[in-house]
């Protein structure tokens, strides 16, 4: 996710300090969370600003289309922490990896209060990045090289595997969990040990091999039938950000340029908008064969296009893309905009919520 988005490119790293605020002058009075009883939602992780201790994020009621911002704090009168990475929901709970805090927070489903804030020991891997859930147990890629299993009963650090340096977001597929190994903070060097995927076994949780990609490796994605999708992120300069298609056989082969994409069923949505964009392609691919399915897979006003996009999401329950955005290439202190559109590409609606939406959990 990714915020999805925050640490995702070394660019927005380099930005100033963000602020929240609420959704709109009348937001202040509404209650901490979504209406009761209503659960046809989306919660978004607004990442913040490194440093700045205001992650937060956002709860979008998707049949009324109204947004509750803030609603960590105002359920536990304190802050979430520092750059919100990503969420996953599982069972009645919310697992939310904040990278700056080395924090897992976990919170009610239904309340969003704390059931516990799981912390590595002193002298353990941390910075969570990515956070997935899979048969009964929480998996999150930690900064520091490692991917650690996080038990749902104890809510406690399991075990760890050693990675790649800096790793990025996962996937999993064919019973087998992938992670993007970046080298993300040895840039001045060109990510030269940023140029793997690692492939471990869940059932052993090792490491099996790690498949060679391109540079800077950050994004993953997998489809119903078992391809797995990354996007290198290159240097955000003469060497672009490129999809490549690993297949079930560990076969690596380009099919675009992108910096974000989600995967849904048996299509990939993608998103072209690197840094200092002038031009932004919504693209989308047919994930069996790598094949251009669309051009433009949203029907949409320029009005109703994100500007800046920093995260994409599919809704798993209808199909429908939600994608956040900053509102300009220069402001990272304003709110965020979440645009959602309808499973054909026809916009539906845009919310305000936090500073950086770029996690996304249904």
């Amino acid at each position: 996710m990714e915020f999805k988005r925050s640490f995702r490119t070394i660019a927005l790293l380099m930005m100033g300090a963000v602020s929240l605020t609420a959704c709109s002058d009348d937001d202040d009075d509404e209650p901490n969370n979504a209406p009761e009883e209503k659960f046809n939602a989306v919660l978004v992780v607004n990442s913040g600003s490194m440093g700045q201790n205001d992650a937060s994020f956002s709860v979008i009621d998707l049949d009324s289309n109204k947004v509750y911002n803030n609603s960590f704090f105002k359920a536990n009168d304190k802050r979430l922490g520092d750059t919100g990475q990503d969420a996953v929901r599982y069972g009645n709970k919310i697992y939310i990896a904040v990278s700056g805090s080395n924090t897992v927070e976990v919170i009610d489903g239904k309340t969003f209060k704390t059931v516990k804030t799981i912390k590595p020991a002193e002298g353990y891997p941390g910075s969570p990045r990515d956070i997935l859930a899979y048969g009964g147990k929480i998996y999150v890629s930690l900064y520091d090289g490692y991917v650690a299993k996080i038990d749902t009963a104890s809510l406690a650090f399991e075990d760890t595997v050693a990675v790649g340096p800096n790793p990025e977001e996962m996937t999993i597929a064919n019973d087998y969990l992938y992670v993007a190994n970046s080298d993300g903070l040895n840039y001045n060097n060109g990510y030269e040990n940023g140029k793997s995927v690692s492939k471990i076994d869940l059932k052993t949780f090792k490491e099996t091999s790690k498949i060679e990609v391109l540079i800077n490796p950050c994004k993953l994605a997998s489809d119903k039938s078992g391809n797995v999708f990354v996007i290198s992120m290159g240097n955000y300069g003469d060497i672009p950000a490129t999809i490549q298609k690993i297949d079930k056989k560990d076969k690596v082969t380009k099919i675009g340029e992108a910096s974000l994409m989600a995967c849904y069923e048996n299509t990939l949505y993608t998103i072209n908008a690197p840094f200092g964009a002038t031009t932004i392609d919504f693209i989308s691919y047919n994930t069996t064969d790598g094949k251009v399915a669309k051009e433009n897979y949203l029907n949409a006003t320029a009005e109703e296009l994100p500007s800046n996009p920093c995260g994409i999401s599919v809704n798993p329950n209808d199909g429908n893309i939600f994608i956040g955005s900053y509102v300009s290439s220069a402001d990272y202190t304003s709110d965020g905009n979440v645009f959602e559109y309808k499973a054909d590409g026809t916009f539906k609606a845009k919310y305000n919520v936090g500073v950086g939406p770029i996690g996304f959990a249904y």
